[in-house]
C-alpha cells in the first residue's frame, strides 16, 4: 500500500525516515521516501542500503531490541 494514499503526509514521512534511520542505521532521505512510498519498495531500498553500508554491532543490537519490543 502507498503511504500517502493511506493518509500519510510529510510530517509522518519525516518520522518514518527518522525511525528507519535509528533501526537500520541507513541514510534514508525524504526524496527517496517520496520515490518509493510503498512498504515493499521501501523495504527493498533499505535492504540495498544495508548491503552497501558496513555492518555494525549496534545495528544488530538495535534490531534485536526492536524485535523484543523494547523500542
Amino acid at each position: 500500500d502507498n503511504f500517502f494514499e493511506l493518509g500519510g503526509h510529510s510530517l509522518l514521512a519525516t518520522q518514518v525516515i527518522s525511525r528507519v534511520g535509528e533501526l537500520f542505521a541507513v541514510p534514508l532521505s525524504l526524496q527517496t521516501f517520496l520515490e518509493y512510498p510503498t512498504v515493499a519498495r521501501l523495504a527493498k531500498t533499505i535492504e540495498v542500503l544495508c548491503s552497501v553500508i558496513e555492518p555494525q554491532d549496534s545495528i544488530a543490537e538495535t534490531l534485536l531490541d526492536y524485535e523484543e519490543g523494547e523500542l
